[in-house]
This record gives C-alpha cells, sequence and structure tokens, in this order.
C-alpha cells in the first residue's frame, strides 16, 4: 500500500511533545540565557528522535501486519517496542549528557523515572499515529469500493447490453426457431440454458464478486448457447482444481474473456476455436485460445482487458498477465481467497 502522507502529524506531533517536556522541567521559569538554550536544544534533538523511532517501529509492523482488520494486534505488539525504543532513548540522551558534560548531569534516580514518562509518550505516539492512518485507510477503503462499484456496474451495464442486442437476440431466437421445428428436446435444453445466462446476469448486480464454481456455472450455460450456434468448430476445454472453487473473482469475468474470444477469432469448421480455462498451482487462473484473428475491424463495445484490469487494480490484487504469441492469445488473472 502507498505510504500513508503524515508529514503535518509528525511536526505538529514532535512540537506537541517538545513543548510537553519544556513545561514539565519549567525551563522557561529561569531567566533566559545559555541554560535555556541548550535545553531546548536537548528537547528538540529528543523528542524528534522518539516520535521518528516510534514511527519507524510503527511502519514496520504495519508491513507484518498491514489489514485494517489486525489494527488491535498490531497495536498490542507494537505498544511494547515502542516503550522500550522510548527508554532506550532517553537513557541514551542522559547518558550523553552526563558523559559530556553539557548541562548539569542527570542523577541515577533519573534514569528509573523515565518508565512511566517513556511509557506516556509511546501511547500517545501510537495512538495518533495509528489514528491518521486507520483514517487514511478507511478513506482509501471507500474511495476503492465506490470505485469498484461504479466499474462494476458499467460491466454490468455494457454486458447487459451486449446480451439483449438485437443481434444477440435475433442470432437466439433464429436458432431456437430452428431447433423448434428440428429438435424439440434439443430447443428446450436451448431455452433453459438462455434463461439461466438471464437470470445470472440480471442477478450479477447484487454482488461485485462471485466465487468460481458459480461463475463456471454461468460459463457452462453461456457456452451452451455459443455452441449451439456454431457447432464443432468451437470448443471449450475446462481444468479447474475443486480447491479453487470457493475462490473469488469479479462477475463476468471469464464471460469477458470468452466472448472477446469469440468476437475477435475466426470460427469455422476448417478453423475451430478452442477456449481452455485452466486454474494453476499458484492460485491463478488462465483463459487461453488458439489464434486465428478475423481480418475486419471489429467495434469496440468497451468491455475488454483494460475493464478487467481496472477491477483487479481496484481489488489491491496483481496485476492481470496478458500474452499473446503467433498461435496463442492467454490471459491470467488471480484468484482471491474467500
Amino acid at each position: 500500500m502507498k505510504p500513508v502522507n503524515d508529514r503535518w502529524v509528525r511536526v505538529s506531533g514532535i512540537g506537541l511533545l517538545l513543548l510537553l517536556d519544556l513545561y514539565s522541567t519549567q525551563t522557561f521559569v529561569q531567566p533566559f540565557g545559555l541554560a535555556t538554550l541548550k535545553a531546548v536544544l536537548e528537547f528538540v534533538i529528543l523528542t524528534t528522535m522518539t516520535w521518528e523511532v516510534n514511527r519507524w517501529i510503527l511502519v514496520l509492523f504495519r508491513k507484518w501486519f498491514p489489514l485494517l482488520s489486525q489494527t488491535k494486534k498490531r497495536i498490542l505488539l507494537v505498544l511494547p517496542v515502542c516503550w522500550i525504543a522510548t527508554i532506550l532513548i532517553d537513557w541514551l540522551d542522559m547518558s550523553v549528557i552526563n558523559a559530556t558534560g553539557f548541562h548539569a548531569p542527570y542523577p541515577p534516580a533519573s534514569f528509573l523515572n523515565t518508565l512511566p514518562g517513556a511509557l506516556i509518550w509511546s501511547v500517545l505516539i501510537v495512538g495518533v499515529q495509528e489514528a491518521v492512518y486507520y483514517f487514511a485507510r478507511l478513506l482509501k477503503a471507500e474511495k476503492e469500493t465506490e470505485a469498484l462499484k461504479k466499474e462494476n456496474l458499467q460491466t454490468q451495464l455494457e454486458s447487459l447490453k451486449q446480451q439483449v442486442s438485437p443481434h444477440f437476440l435475433f442470432n437466439s431466437l433464429n436458432t431456437l426457431s430452428y431447433l423448434i421445428g428440428d429438435d424439440a428436446k434439443q430447443a428446450e435444453k436451448f431455452l433453459d440454458e438462455l434463461s439461466k445466462v438471464y437470470r445470472y446476469l440480471l442477478r450479477n448486480n447484487e454482488n461485485e464478486l462471485t466465487n468460481l464454481a458459480t461463475e463456471m456455472q454461468f460459463i457452462r450455460s453461456y457456452f451452451h448457447l455459443l455452441k449451439t450456434r456454431y457447432g464443432d468448430s468451437l470448443h471449450l476445454q475446462l481444468a479447474i482444481e475443486p480447491r479453487y472453487e470457493a475462490y473469488l473473482l469479479p462477475s463476468l469475468t471469464l464471460q469477458l474473456l470468452l466472448e472477446n474470444a469469440v468476437k475477435h477469432n475466426i470460427i469455422h469448421k476448417t478453423q475451430p476455436l478452442t477456449v481452455q480455462i485452466m486454474t494453476k498451482s499458484d492460485g491463478q487462473l488462465t483463459v487461453k485460445n488458439n489464434l486465428q484473428k478475423k481480418t475486419q475491424h471489429m467495434p469496440s463495445t468497451r468491455i475488454g482487458l483494460a475493464n478487467i484490469a481496472a477491477k483487479f487494480r481496484l481489488l489491491n490484487q496483481c496485476e492481470i498477465i496478458v500474452e499473446e504469441t503467433e498461435h496463442e492469445f492467454a490471459v491470467t488473472i488471480p484468484l482471491m481467497s474467500n
């Protein structure tokens, strides 16, 4: 995740600690002079080191426990570490002062007296930094959710428009009309799969994500319509490991990739198109087809790889991988653990 911009928090926090230190030691009660300047210089260095070291420890723990759901665990683990670090910084400061004679030495009791003060500073620093971090993560998550919803609704709208277009309906009804007169049983099966396709598309508005098993059920119905139309000129090969069926992916992703393959490639008995959908051992899924591009230009419907890639970026997933060779076109997408 991109680091949170907390510069203003650091500057104001260090300033606040400096004022508290100066107030607690009554630095400005004494007549202004060299001793006052030395005290201010010491506390500027001390408060800056204390805040920045605590912040560095926090950033380190955020890398290990980055999720919002891990906030409580992260704070409970980081507080003792920050407390110890603050104590060591205080002891280092007093040891350097005593060794250099910068000003009057600290008595031995001062080393023990730093324990409660160090705890208070650590709680303050961790509390402020984590509050800012948590708030920034919430804002980012909200923006990503809204952007994902917008992207998903656009995909659903465009996909639904594609399916209910006069061209699609004409082909589907023409196929159904032919089957009714030629094979009533096959016509009934075709109509059943057609209803499943439309039912899935209409219900899909409710969820941005779906599990792989549900998506594959839809793909089988969708492919049945294509297979009825193209016959032996179109083939679908599936290799889905059962352990990945519960994994999640954006709805209609596979339909868009299958549609893309059918739209942009020649489908003929002499040049059959084969689409393969397979899971990989690393938790990714690949959709590939033999490449035989149509020579005529196909108009864009704004549904494509850019749309799919945008969804995965909004979900903070790995980038999709698009590979094209002389004979094959493949798209690999990450599957998300539920």
